[in-house]
């Protein structure tokens, strides 16, 4: 008698990274972060959210999940979401250098 295993399933894992070189005008700190949460779990589980200050920059990170399915796609979705983000991020901030990375592993690399 075989027993059928469940299906583990893969939720493929990326980070966008944005630099924040300054607010718009009227618009606080915290609204950054939140609109980039606010952005990306419109649509996609928001697994983690950061700010961190690297070289006095402040840079905002949002990690989130896209559906398993193939590399392709999950890359032109997780595009997609960093895109967004970005825009949206701009309409409170502005945005400087920015970064979409996959995770493999325990490693994130640039999704180029």
């Amino acid at each position: 008698m075989s027993v059928a295993l469940p299906r583990v399933e893969h939720m493929p894992s990326f980070r966008t990274q944005i630099e924040i070189l300054g607010l718009l005008p009227g618009h606080r700190p915290e609204e950054v972060l939140d609109t980039a949460s606010a952005s990306i779990g419109a649509t996609h589980h928001v697994d983690e959210r950061d700010l961190d200050v690297v070289a006095g920059t402040a840079r905002i990170s949002v990690r989130f999940a896209v559906p398993d399915s193939s590399t392709w796609d999950e890359v032109a979705d997780a595009r997609e979401v960093a895109d967004r983000c970005l825009a949206d991020v701009a309409t409170v901030a502005v945005p400087g250098r920015h970064w979409l990375l996959g995770r493999s592993g325990t490693r994130w690399f640039p999704v180029e």
